[in-house]
Formats: C-alpha cells, structure tokens, sequence
C-alpha cells in the first residue's frame, strides 16, 4: 500500500509539473503548428525526465541543466520560435527551482516544528511543490496577459536572460556549499532568500514591459520624424520646381498674348489656344486655399482622370497648420485612399472641406476592396504608421480624426476646433 502511494505520488508530481511547463509555452504568442502526436511525444519525453533524471544521477547540477535545455527545445520546436520565448521559458524554470527549494526547505521546518516522520515529510514536499508551481505559474500567467513581450520590440534579450540564469547559477552554489550555513542559522534563511529570488525574477518579467515599450515608443517616433522630415522635403523641392515653372509660364503666356494681338491669321488663334492648354498641364491646379495643401493635392491626384474624383475646399482655411504637418496629415491620408482604388475598376475619390461655425472639417473618402481593421495595414513590408502619424499631428492642434469603413466605402473625417495655434 506504502508503495503504491509512493508511486501515486510521484505520478502526480510527474505530471503536475509537466503541465505546468505545458501550459507556460501554450501562454506564448504561438508560431508553429506541430501534429497532436508530435506535441505527445514530446512532453511524454519530458515526464519521463522529469523522473529518471533524478532517479540515475542524483545530481541537481545534471537534472536541472538537461530539463532546462529540453524545455527549450520543445518550446521552440513545436511552439513559438521567438527568442523572447525562449528567455520567458529560461525565467519559468528558474522560479519552478526556487519554488522547489522553498517548497524543500519549508518542508524541512514544519517537519522538524511537527516531529513528522520521512514519509510525512516526503508527502509535505510534493504538495508544497504542487502549490508553490501553481502560484508561481498564475503569477506567471496574469504577468503575460497583461505585459507580454514580442520580438519586435528591439529589447536586449542578453540583459534579460542574465536574471534567470544568474539566479539558477546563485541557487547552485548556495545550495552545494550551503551546508555549513545551514548548520549554523538554519534553514529559514535560505527559504528567505528564495523568496527574494522568485520577487526579483517576478519582477524582472513585469518590468521588461515597460522597458520594450519604451524601446518601441522611441523606434516608432525615429520612423515618424525620418518620414515627416522626409516627405516635407520632398514637397519643399516640388514646390521651388513648381515656382520656377510658373515664372516660365507666365513669361511664355506674354509672348502668346503678344502673338495674339499681332497675327490675325487664320489658325494662330486655334495655335495658341493648344499652347495655353499645354501650359496650364504644367502647372499647378488650384484646389484649396492653402499653398502646401495645395502642393500635395496636385501631386496625389495627377494620375486620377477628372471623373474619378471630386474637391469642394474653396472658402476652407487651414493655414493654421504648419507645413509640415499639412504634409503628415494630407499626404498619408490621400496616400491611404489611393492604394486603397490600386488597379482597381470604378475607384472613385471625393474630398470637401466645410467651414461650420468654428469649426474647421476635412472630409476625404473613396471606394476600397478590403475592410479596415483598426492598427493593422494591408500594405505588406509597411509599418501601418501613416493613419497614426495624421492622427498626431491632427492631435497637435486639438482636433480630432474619425476613421469610418462601410460598404466598401472608406472615410476619413479630420476635424479643427477653430482657429488654434500649436501650443
């Protein structure tokens, strides 16, 4: 009977802790979809470790490493494969040991305060084990959940490896060369000492949050400053291009005129009349009010034939806006709308511009094939930072964007809050 019990127990630890480490790598982003018998086969391997491991060589040093390193093979082969994977499956290991230690040691003092027996003593240990890898495994969970980590976020993954090895490192040595330590203040200490590990441990996984979102933060304002610097200066040339064309223009259209007035001939006015029309393809179209706005329409809607879109801007000020975020807000929101209708039959773009009380709104919608999906971009290789750029730089001014998708039709609705000056 003794011995079935025995064995019921280390079943149940077996198994227990098993799951535990099952149910860790399933709280990861999932990558790989590996076959049921795969996945069986493998934590199959992993139980029978769990238990042999510690049966043949009776070496911590050897039982840990060897189920470290399987665990992370398991987890990166039939999982995940993420790096950030591997350095949370690394910090779940190092808990379940100090768990394990607090759960042995803990062991060691309420048998000795309860004058309990071996086998006493052997059942305390496994539920203790039990407990405190559920805990730490919850913890683990709600920590996840809530802050988890990706590969995207250019976090150092050496700096956060180097808290759960260094603790499996510091658990070694204090374990090996404690006994005179124990001998001498007992084992409350050490059970003290776990406790800070496991904090520090839990801790690091909490703040590693915090650190990747700042990383990524930094990574997001670097891209949007390289592209608004970059797309202002593309419209700053266009617009030096565009002024010295029309100087040209305006020279070219005297000498026309003067043409006009001295030939009488029969076709020179059919002649000039092709001229001016030639002219006037060269240069600017007048759209709005505003000059930089007016730069950017031009150069979003060239390739669109005069039936495929429609703008209603007179009478609309923005010339509170800054020239370069005219260009952050306009030229990312026409850029959407365009690659929106790419190779598309039947697209079609109208944009309006009111002017409502005190109010100032800028309305630009068009027919799209696909549904939006709030933070993500259809456009494969790009970041999906053009909506959000806008929506800064509308923010800027205390306005506010409105993004609408039904039907197949897109819409984009920014709107000013009167005339506001960028405080």
């Amino acid at each position: 009977m003794m011995q079935l019990t025995n064995l019921l127990f280390a079943f149940l630890v077996a198994a227990f802790y098993t799951g535990c480490a099952m149910l860790m790598v399933k709280l990861l982003p999932k990558a790989v979809e590996k076959p049921l018998w795969v996945k069986v086969t493998c934590w199959g391997a992993y139980a029978a470790l769990t238990v042999l491991l510690p049966t043949l060589f009776r070496d911590d040093i050897v039982t840990m490493t060897t189920l470290t390193a399987v665990y992370l093979l398991f987890g990166w082969y039939a999982y995940h494969r993420s790096r950030i994977g591997l350095v949370y499956q690394l910090a779940y290991m190092a808990l379940m040991y100090v768990s394990e230690l607090i759960a042995i040691f803990l062991a060691v003092n309420l048998a000795a305060v309860l004058e309990a027996g071996n086998i006493i003593f052997v059942y305390m240990v496994c539920v203790l084990k039990l407990f405190f890898m559920f805990t730490v495994l919850l913890l683990i969970k709600r920590i996840l959940r809530n802050r988890s980590v990706t590969d995207g976020t250019g976090l150092k993954l050496g700096g956060m490896a180097v808290v759960p090895l260094f603790s499996m490192a510091v658990l070694f040595l204090y374990v090996i060369g404690g006994e005179v330590f124990f001998a001498r203040y007992g084992y409350g200490w050490i059970i003290l000492y776990c406790v800070l590990i496991l904090v520090i441990n839990l801790y690091c996984l909490y703040f590693w949050y915090d650190v990747a979102s700042s990383q990524e933060l930094k990574h997001k304002l670097e891209l949007t400053q390289q592209q608004n610097e970059l797309t202002h200066q593309y419209y700053a040339d266009m617009e030096d291009s565009y002024n010295k064309s029309r100087k040209i223009i305006h020279d070219i259209r005297n000498h026309i005129s003067a043409l006009e007035q001295a030939a009488k001939l029969g076709r020179a006015e059919v002649y000039a009349g092709d001229v001016h029309e030639m002219l006037n393809s060269l240069g600017l179209k007048f759209y709005c009010e505003n000059r930089m706005l007016n730069i950017v329409m031009n150069d979003k809607l060239k390739n669109l034939s005069p039936g495929q879109f429609e703008c209603h801007m007179s009478g609309v000020c923005l010339n509170f806006l800054s020239d370069m975020d005219v260009t952050t807000i306009f030229a990312n929101l026409l850029d959407n709308a365009l690659e929106a209708g790419e190779g598309e039959e039947g697209f079609w773009l109208k944009i309006r511009g009111e002017q409502i009380q005190d109010f100032t709104a800028v309305r630009i919608w068009n027919r799209c094939r696909e549904g939006y999906v709030p933070g993500c971009s259809n456009k494969k290789g790009h970041e999906g930072l053009g909506l959000e750029n806008a929506g800064q730089a509308v923010r800027k001014y205390h306005g506010e964007i409105k993004i609408e998708c039904k039907d197949s039709v897109f819409a984009v609705t920014v709107v000013f809050p009167g005339r506001t000056d960028n405080a």
